[in-house]
């Protein structure tokens, strides 16, 4: 019979440390990106491309402490293991799979990381790779997936145990999760997603299972399709554009070891045709993902051959692996896209994992005969019917037993103020426990209980967010009662003013809140306001200074600060205000970036080369930015034309890559 238990599970982590107390106000550029799409698209296949974007990340915090200084860590990992298969799940990561083993050959189906290290890849920052991440709600990857989610075992009516894996994403509000198990003969690991539309709203939705496999120089990626959508990061923004596969961009791009750069592939199978992928190896075999017709899109993911995509394997790994790509599954034909959920939907579909073993010649030959192999071993696999096999597991029961993990606290506080408002719960199935709530949740709960929201120290860092119209208008009365003004009131009421659009009132909110007391967290907020949403860097300045006044322990405000000084061309006042700053500013690598470039603005080529030369290391580098690279080449470029007399831009370039090349610090993949 298959088993679900609960076991210590180690991995070599770096360490998260504390994620920013800061509000988004338009800070982060990556939900900003746009996106170009061919005249190749068709008008039905772009419908959707670019809605159900959103304009800050609020009410979640960014994930930005974490550094490489990595030690084994023990994880809580549940475990289904039958006599085939063994998964491992991680709730303490967004409850990833972190390993699928097939028994029967002792191999791991997928790239299982020997090491937790996030890199700035991710909405909030903070991404790992490995295993198979399950992304909601909203492109960018899962908000939650560096965050403990709900896990409780559950019986499915065979008599197989299982897990089911949930938490409350807070943007679109809804209720998620994904319910785990394996029968006691099968040789699939099922997933039963479920996504929970109790809003009272139409709401835009994403749903994207990406999953990490081994990457060899034989490995072939199979899909049952000829069309392609080909995706691309270029010039600070997406271009989608189509392509034929597997003969595509001068190669067959189905062996991922024949691209160059970053890219991917979103394959665009027939409605009619098996929604499966598979990933092989030289001898034909790999793992085979497949599911029921909801999730229609599939996608490939390349870092690419080139010295950036190598660079960043090894940055989110310990280097000492060939490397992964992500062979991924979605409800939409792009990631590029949100799709319109109904209110009071629920979606729910099932995906199987596996292992699959076809004939090496036939899977690493003509491509036609590669897709019959694969599908000719899905008749096998499913009694010979995918579809009805994997439908029929929609409605499968499953009876919720004790828990394994706990989640956070923000489902049982909006379950808490929707019972108040005499609103609908946020889910028949998932149960969010008043005792998962921490002080974060509490301060809130006093709010609705009490009418008020308790000062707090200025020092003190903000624990959390909430943002929606809802709480807007419990705090908005609150503070018609004078008794419950205060500095911090102001400051949330601020924020939550700028989360719904009222720019204008926010402004007055943190106006109000310095009046009544001076404090970092109003002023930065001021900043950024003037900054990003004003373009007023004049003011951006000065608030900024100010909140540098009142705290100087909270790396996001010195990251802040960096940023608008260099923006309104006052590079002088970051060069002081670093080579002033604690120890924690000036060992900070990406705060060192920031003087480096200061001291370059000031013309100081040799200090800044002290700064950034070999060794430099950066915990957050970020996906597609090439400040570090575009810097390097104004430095050393500048070094070298000071030496020789040479100013030929060409030459300078081919002068920095042979004599003073990046190396590991390579990270451009375009």
């Amino acid at each position: 019979m298959s088993k679900c238990y609960v076991q210590p599970y180690v991995i070599e982590s770096a360490n998260m440390g504390i994620e920013s107390p800061l509000p988004d106000i338009k800070n982060n550029a990556y939900i900003h990106a746009k996106i170009e799409v061919t005249d190749s698209v068709t008008a039905e296949d772009k419908k959707h491309i670019g809605d159900g974007m959103i304009p800050t990340l609020l009410p979640y915090l960014e994930q930005n402490g974490y550094d490489r200084n990595r030690a084994d860590k023990v994880y809580n990992a549940v475990v289904l293991e039958n006599k085939f298969l063994k998964a491992v799940f991680l709730p303490e990561l967004g409850g990833r799979l972190w390993s699928l083993i097939d028994k029967e050959k002792n191999v791991d189906l997928l790239y299982c990381n020997p090491v937790y290290q996030p890199g700035n890849l991710a909405l909030r920052n903070a991404w790992f790779s490995g295993g198979v991440e399950f992304n909601v709600s909203i492109k960018g990857h899962n908000p939650l997936t560096c965050d403990s989610i709900f896990a409780r075992k559950i019986q499915m009516e065979d008599g197989s145990e299982g897990a089911r894996f949930y938490e409350y994403e807070r943007i679109r509000g809804v209720a998620y999760g994904f319910d785990a198990w394996l029968s006691e003969n099968s040789k699939m690991l099922y997933i039963r997603p479920r996504i929970e539309n109790r809003t009272g709203k139409d709401i835009w939705m994403y749903w994207w299972s990406n999953i990490a496999v081994p990457e060899t120089a034989e490995t072939r990626v199979v899909v049952p399709t000829t069309d392609s959508f080909i995706n691309y990061f270029g010039n600070n923004h997406y271009i989608l554009d189509t392509a034929k596969i597997p003969n595509a961009l001068d190669t067959d791009v189905s062996y991922p070891g024949n691209l160059k750069r970053s890219l991917d592939f979103f394959y665009r199978i027939p409605d009619e045709e098996q929604k499966w992928i598979t990933a092989v190896d030289k001898n034909g075999y790999g793992l085979l993902q497949c599911s029921t017709k909801e999730l229609k899109g599939r996608k490939l993911f390349v870092w690419g051959q080139g010295a950036g995509g190598k660079n960043w394997n090894n940055f989110l790994s310990n280097g000492e692996n060939s490397g992964y790509i992500e062979i991924q599954a979605g409800l939409a034909r792009t990631q590029l896209e949100h799709i319109p959920m109904p209110k009071d939907d629920v979606w729910t579909w099932v995906e199987g994992y596996g292992a699959f073993s076809g004939s090496a010649e036939a899977m690493h030959g003509e491509w036609s005969g590669a897709i019959k192999e694969v599908e000719d071993a899905l008749i096998s696999i499913f009694d010979g019917n995918m579809n009805a096999s994997l439908d029929a597991l929609k409605d499968a029961k499953a009876t919720a037993l004790e828990f394994l993990h706990i989640g956070s606290g923000w489902g049982a506080l909006e379950n808490a103020r929707r019972t108040v408002d005499n609103e609908n719960s946020l889910s028949d199935i998932f149960e969010f426990p008043t005792f998962s709530m921490t002080e974060a949740q509490r301060e809130w709960m006093s709010l609705l209980e009490n009418g008020k929201l308790s000062e707090r120290r200025i020092e003190d860092f903000p624990q959390g967010y909430v943002v929606d119209k809802a709480w807007l208008s419990r705090l908005e009365k609150s503070l018609e009662n004078s008794e419950n003004q205060n500095w911090y009131s102001y400051m949330h009421l601020g924020v939550m003013r700028y989360a719904v659009g009222m720019l204008d009132e926010a402004k007055s909110a943190f106006e109000k809140s310095l009046e009544i007391r001076p404090n970092a967290w109003a002023n930065r907020n001021l900043a950024m306001l003037w900054r990003n949403e004003y373009q007023n860097t004049e003011k951006a300045v000065e608030y900024i200074t100010a909140a540098l006044k009142y705290t100087k322990n909270c790396r996001s405000i010195w990251l802040d600060a960096a940023t608008t000084y260099l923006r309104a061309e006052k590079p002088e006042l970051w060069v002081e205000a670093f080579e002033n700053a604690p120890e924690m500013v000036k060992n900070d690598g990406r705060l060192q970036l920031y003087y480096a470039n200061a001291l370059m603005k000031q013309g100081k080529y040799e200090d800044a080369a002290e700064i950034l030369k070999p060794g430099f290391e950066m915990p957050d580098m970020k996906e597609a930015d090439t400040d570090l690279s575009d810097l390097w080449r104004e430095l050393y470029g500048n070094l070298i034309s000071k030496e020789t007399g040479i100013t030929d831009e060409a030459e300078l370039d081919r002068l920095v890559e042979e004599k003073y090349p990046l190396g590991v610090l390579d990270f451009r993949t375009h």
